[in-house]
């Protein structure tokens, strides 16, 4: 009997001491959890200050450059990739690129109505581009404040309101050039194959000829050919436009009035994109930054900021 007893007590100490191992286990993988989660809340925590760090480094960059000289070109500092650079734990990369090197759709509205003007140099990137024109007109309806049809492209709430997930077009202008996920006739193949030539920046702006590429260059110049846009830009690498009379002067079949209304040597508004790797952590963020007018103010503004995947 006591032979029993002794081997049910040998038993139940056995059977204590594995549950004990197995909560101190337990406990254990729960506290390395915690840990790892904290290590990791404040890596992406020291990665997102290195990112605010790159933005203000590019904003610096862009408003020291505005301050310095009178034109943009590709051949400026702030034109040059940010190579990855080791700052302690992190790896720290960036661009800027001038947005002004594309059209801006919000430009299709001017003084509240319609831009003929403007339409016209969309549908012609459109077209260069192997788009329907017709987008063009979509666009539009989506940033003017009517209510009428622009054209057979064109599409305001009746058109919104009947799909199967129903909205309203937007009647005001665009934020990003994301957005036209929502315009009609736009799938992600259309935007994806426009969206390197257009932006959509909150005030109206020409486009800058010494950063622009010659598709856009052409929607705005159609009175020259290809091979002259083509000319044009390989010309501005060694000598870049000065003004828009310098332009004119090489651009002699281009109308003066495009050149005037459309086009400037000098850009204002500027994508910034910043990478960090901080440990196990990898972020991107993007941003358009805004700069003074002639580079003159006192500092630069984000417009938006936001998250890349």
């Amino acid at each position: 009997m006591r032979r029993a007893e002794r081997g049910v007590a040998a038993v139940t100490a056995i059977l204590v001491v594995a549950v004990a191992a197995a909560a101190a286990t337990w406990m254990l993988a729960q506290q390395s959890a915690t840990l790892n989660q904290a290590a990791l809340v404040a890596s992406r925590a020291q990665a997102d200050l290195y990112a605010d760090a790159g933005l203000d480094w590019a904003r610096g960059v862009l408003l020291a450059d505005g301050r310095e000289s009178a034109i943009d070109t590709l051949a400026e500092t702030w034109a040059q990739p940010l190579p990855a650079l080791p700052v302690e734990r992190a790896v720290v990369g960036g661009a800027i690129v001038d947005a002004q090197s594309r059209f801006n759709l919000n430009n299709l509205v001017k003084d509240g109505a319609r831009s003929d003007a403007d339409v016209q140099i969309l549908r012609r990137l459109l077209e260069s581009l192997a788009l329907d024109t017709n987008l063009a007109e979509a666009v539009l309806d989506w940033i003017d404040t009517d209510s009428d049809a622009a054209g057979p492209g064109g599409a305001e709430d009746a058109h919104y309101l009947a799909l199967a997930r129903p909205h309203r077009a937007a009647n005001r202008p665009l934020v990003m050039v994301e957005e036209l996920h929502r315009v009609r006739g736009f799938d992600a193949a259309a935007i994806e194959r426009l969206r390197p030539f257009v932006t959509a920046l909150p005030v109206r702006t020409p486009v800058n000829a010494n950063t622009a590429g010659p598709e856009v260059l052409h929607a705005i110049l159609p009175e020259i050919s290809r091979g002259e846009v083509q000319a044009l830009v390989a010309g501005r690498a060694a000598k870049p436009f000065r003004d828009r009379a310098d332009l004119a002067e090489r651009a002699k079949k281009a109308a003066p009035t495009a050149i005037q209304a459309d086009l400037d040597v000098r850009s204002s508004h500027f994508l910034v994109a910043v990478a960090v790797s901080q440990d196990d952590v990898r972020l991107a963020v993007e941003a358009l930054v805004a700069r003074p007018t002639g580079g003159g103010g006192p500092s630069t503004a984000i417009i938006w900021r936001r998250p890349l995947a």
